[in-house]
């Protein structure tokens, strides 16, 4: 099926354009253009634009011919005279600017797992396009099929027991700089990739991951990742999955909208199921202690990606500066859910939050539990039984970075779950 699209209207609009030399519409962009060729003179016109160039017949073909354009001089002849002496007519702007809408909801709906996701994206195209807000008000959900859904049959459930995360959900995992939430990040990686289940927590498929990061350079990433494939003893199938699977890239420079126009690109290339991004403060490039910033970011921009990918977003998150001992007693690890910094809203918003903390003592034990939905997990202890929290150390091996369970009972009940040390303090574990 074509897509929508008006090329007469696109072919007299340029036609009058180039004719009488008229300033090119602002409200339009190249890729709104359906017609390849006219994208083409599209852009050559905003090029000479940018240059205080006014854009006619001529100047345009000598520019798409700068620019090694297929589009030649006869091509761009016809545009002017085919337009004859008919007037520019700004009607054919909104013609354009529709059909370009229509094709981009259709490329949503292709796409999307979330019938809310198609009305969410089309009001937000539609404002984008004309500068005013689209009403999308509470969308009833049906009675009977909200009655006859099988809960323990979601074909959209991607990791967990029970529904645990679903398509479009999130999870933050909180911990203090320095303790290992990125070789974390990598187990998970490779572990839910290749099918395997990560210290308990099982996923539907083998999944496709894009993980995304900004602290760790290439010789840091490598540790981690051969490593954990170390470990896990995969095979030659396992590994030429996870090549295809896992995609790995660094972004130190992009923030804020750039930062999830790129991201959404990304999981579009990459057909992910699910997305690490480490640390997600790196890229948020706002004050995330202003909860309305949080929001924006969080609700406005990050989640019509999820919906409408249905991708599972993974993210890391720093906590504030350590507390003393007695400032953490009697808490527990859900309470230690808004420990991260910024405003709750990092919390609230999440599905899942999970918790990483390292223990009192000498040895590097840490507590990781989940906060949230975490009967739904189906995280394990070492002895393989359910648990909302269990007790993890980096390897024993020296030099290796990955995790394993601390699962030597003397080493587990002499710990007491308090907050990492300081950067720089004695006993500091492994920046891994």
């Amino acid at each position: 099926m074509t897509p929508p699209n008006n090329v007469p209207a696109e072919r007299h609009l340029l036609g009058v354009l180039l004719r009488d030399a008229l300033p090119f519409p602002p409200d339009l962009k190249a890729s709104d253009f359906f017609e390849p060729a006219h994208e083409d003179i599209v852009g050559a016109i905003l090029l000479l634009g940018v240059d205080g160039i006014t854009a006619d017949e001529l100047i345009v073909t000598q520019k798409l011919r700068e620019l090694k354009s297929k589009v030649d001089a006869t091509y761009v002849s016809l545009l002017v005279s085919d337009c004859g002496s008919s007037t520019y007519r700004p009607e054919h702007v909104d013609l354009i600017t529709n059909a370009a809408l229509l094709r981009q909801a259709a490329d949503i709906a292709s796409r999307a797992t979330d019938p809310d996701a198609i009305i969410e994206h089309y009001a937000r195209l539609s404002e984008d396009r004309k500068g005013r807000k689209v009403k999308v008000g509470p969308a009833r959900m049906d009675f009977d099929a909200l009655m006859s859904f099988k809960r323990k049959e979601d074909p959209t459930c991607v990791l967990g027991s029970n529904r645990w995360l679903c398509k479009g959900g999130s999870m933050l995992i909180v911990g203090q700089s320095g303790t290992g939430k990125s070789s974390l990040m990598m187990q998970a990686a490779v572990h839910w990739c290749t099918g395997r289940d990560f210290f308990g927590i099982k996923t539907t498929k083998a999944l496709r991951a894009v993980v995304l990061q900004a602290e760790n350079d290439s010789g840091d990433i490598s540790e981690a990742l051969q490593d954990v494939i170390a470990g896990a003893y995969l095979d030659s199938d396992e590994k030429a999955t996870l090549r295809d699977h896992l995609a790995i890239y660094r972004d130190t420079v992009s923030t804020g909208t750039t930062f999830t126009a790129a991201l959404r690109q990304l999981i579009i290339d990459h057909r992910a199921d699910i997305v690490f991004i480490d640390p997600l403060l790196s890229f948020a490039g706002i004050d995330v202690s202003d909860q309305e910033q949080a929001s924006k970011f969080l609700r406005h921009d990050l989640a019509p990606i999820l919906l409408e990918t249905g991708a599972v977003l993974v993210a890391m998150h720093h906590t504030g500066k350590p507390k003393s001992s007695s400032d953490k007693e009697g808490h527990t690890v859900a309470d230690l859910a808004y420990a991260g910094l910024g405003s709750s809203e990092f919390t609230n918003w999440f599905r899942e939050v999970a918790v990483l903390f390292r223990c009192q003592g000498e040895e590097p034990i840490y507590k990781f539990g989940l906060t949230k939905r975490r009967g739904r997990a189906g995280l394990k202890d070492s002895n393989g039984q359910f648990k909302h929290e269990i007790n993890i150390r980096h390897s024993a091996d020296k030099d290796v970075i990955r995790w394993e369970y601390a699962h030597t009972p003397s080493e587990v009940s002499q710990q007491d779950a308090v907050s990492s040390p300081a950067k720089g303090s004695t006993g500091q574990a492994s920046p891994y």
